[in-house]
């Protein structure tokens, strides 16, 4: 597991990689600085996926993960409860629980910047 800090420019938030094919191909690629926006329940930003192992997949999240997939990088802080309508959900990583309420600082739209701790 890999410590990472991810940044808008003014919020700093701490977050673990876990150990999935995704998140190792995922280090690789630190730093990395990707826009989106905030949908309600998490921050979506377009990135690359990369390569990831479907077996790793999984439904739902719960609140703090980081997933990347679908052409999609997120932040996922809410929304927990109802996030088993989701599938095939590939989660890289995951926001110190210390930190997750630091998100509801970030602007509506942001840039964010990943790099290693």
């Amino acid at each position: 597991m890999r410590n990472v800090i991810i940044t808008d420019g003014k919020v700093r938030l701490r977050a673990t990689l876990n150990d999935t094919l995704a998140a190792r191909d995922f280090e690789k690629r630190l730093p990395i600085t990707c826009s989106g926006y905030d949908s309600g329940m998490n921050y979506c930003c377009s990135a690359a996926s990369g390569l990831y192992d479907p077996l790793e997949t999984q439904t739902g999240w719960q609140n703090g993960d980081i997933s990347l997939g679908g052409g999609w990088f997120a932040l996922l802080y809410d929304g927990e409860e109802k996030s088993g309508e989701y599938r095939n959900m590939m989660i890289i990583g995951k926001i110190v629980k210390d930190d997750l309420d630091l998100v509801k600082e970030m602007p509506e739209r942001v840039t964010l910047t990943v790099s290693a701790e």
